[in-house]
C-alpha cells in the first residue's frame, strides 16, 4: 500500500459525461481502498467561501470564554454546540488541547445569533449545503466504483444529519504538547462514513497509513479538499475501503510557542436508524463485521468521547 494522497479534480464528475464520471469514481476509490484519504480540488466550493468559513471561526473563538461556554454541547444525541480546552479526551485519557463549535443540519439550539455574530448561522447553514452536496457525490463515486448503483447511499442518507466542526488548537508552548498525556489532537480513525476536511496553512496533520506508528505529514494544498473514509464505511464495504488512523501534532516551525491552527472538518454519517453490515460482491465472500447500528453507534461514541455517559473515554473523529 502506497503511503501518498492521490490529488483528484472533481470537475469531471460534476460537468462531465458518463465516461468521466466513471473516471474520477475509480480515482476516487483507489485512494480510499489504498491509502483513505484523498486530496480533491475543482470540487465546487469557492475558496472565498472558505476563507469566509475561517474568518467566522476565529470570530468565534476570539470571544471570551464565558461567553463561548453558554453554547456548551450537552446532548450526545445531538452532538451540537461549544467544547473547551481538555473537553475532549483521546483513547488513552490524554488531553486534546482545542476547542470546537458543532453546527448540525436540523438542530442548532446552542449557536450564537444574529446579536452576537452577525451571519454565523446563516453563512454556516448555507457552507453545510455545499459540504453535504459534495459528500454525497463522493459516497455516489464509491457506489459506481463497487458496482452498487449510483443510488446505494442515498437510500442511507436521506436523513443524514453530518456535523460541521470548526476547530481552534489555540496557541500554546511546544512544551506542553511535548509532555505524556497531551497532543493536539491523539491518533484516531473517525467514526461515521466519511469526512471532509478543509485546513489552513499551519500544518501539523499526520496519518499513519499502515497503522504502524510510522505518521507521515499531511501538507495543505489550497484550493482542495482533504477527505477521507471513516469506520463505518470501512465495514460497510468490508475492508475494502480503509479507515486510516490520524493525528495533529506540532507544525514542523522553529521556535517554542506554536500558533493557533485552523481546521473545519465535515463528517458524514448515515441515516440514525440504518443497520450497517458489510456488502459482499461474491457468493464465498465472508462478512468480516456484524451489523450495527448507526444511531446507537454514534451517540455510544460520543457519549464516552465527552463523558457524557458511562465516562469512558473513547476518540472522536477531529483533524
Amino acid at each position: 500500500m502506497s503511503a501518498e494522497i492521490a490529488e483528484v479534480s472533481f470537475a469531471p464528475f460534476l460537468h462531465g459525461n458518463g465516461a468521466d464520471r466513471k473516471a474520477v469514481a475509480q480515482e476516487i476509490f483507489d485512494a480510499f481502498s489504498t491509502v483513505g484519504f484523498v486530496y480533491v480540488k475543482d470540487h465546487g466550493i469557492a475558496q472565498e467561501r472558505v476563507d469566509e468559513i475561517f474568518g467566522l471561526a476565529k470570530k468565534f473563538f476570539d470571544q471570551p470564554l464565558d461567553v463561548k461556554r453558554q453554547w456548551k454541547l450537552r446532548d450526545p444525541s445531538v452532538n451540537q454546540g461549544y467544547t473547551g480546552d481538555g473537553d475532549e479526551s483521546g483513547s488513552d485519557g490524554g488531553i486534546d488541547h482545542k476547542e470546537c463549535y458543532e453546527h448540525r443540519r436540523f438542530n442548532n439550539d446552542l449557536c450564537p445569533n444574529d446579536d452576537v455574530l452577525p451571519g454565523f448561522k446563516s453563512t454556516l447553514d448555507t457552507f453545510y449545503q455545499e459540504c453535504l452536496a459534495l459528500s454525497l457525490n463522493v459516497l455516489k463515486c464509491l457506489a459506481m466504483a463497487m458496482k452498487l448503483g449510483e443510488d446505494f447511499f442515498e437510500k442511507i442518507t436521506t436523513r443524514t444529519n453530518p456535523q460541521l466542526r470548526l476547530i481552534r488548537y489555540m496557541e500554546i508552548s511546544r512544551g506542553i504538547l511535548e509532555q505524556e498525556g497531551h497532543a493536539r489532537i491523539f491518533p484516531h480513525t473517525d467514526f461515521g462514513l466519511c469526512t471532509l476536511l478543509f485546513q489552513d496553512s499551519v500544518g501539523g496533520l499526520e496519518i499513519d497509513p499502515y497503522h504502524n506508528g510510522d505518521f507521515k505529514p499531511v501538507t495543505p494544498r489550497p484550493g482542495t479538499v482533504l477527505i477521507n473514509i471513516a469506520d463505518l464505511l470501512q465495514r460497510l464495504t468490508n475492508d475494502r475501503c480503509i479507515s486510516t488512523r490520524h493525528r495533529v501534532v506540532s507544525p514542523r516551525i522553529e521556535g517554542d510557542l506554536l500558533p493557533a491552527r485552523y481546521s473545519i472538518p465535515f463528517f458524514v454519517h448515515p441515516d440514525p436508524e440504518t443497520m450497517i453490515e458489510p456488502v459482499t460482491l461474491a457468493a464465498d465472500e465472508v462478512k468480516r463485521y456484524e451489523p450495527v447500528n448507526a444511531g446507537e453507534w454514534r451517540i455510544a461514541h460520543t457519549s464516552k468521547d465527552y463523558g457524557l455517559g458511562d465516562g469512558q473515554k473513547v476518540a472522536v473523529a477531529a483533524a
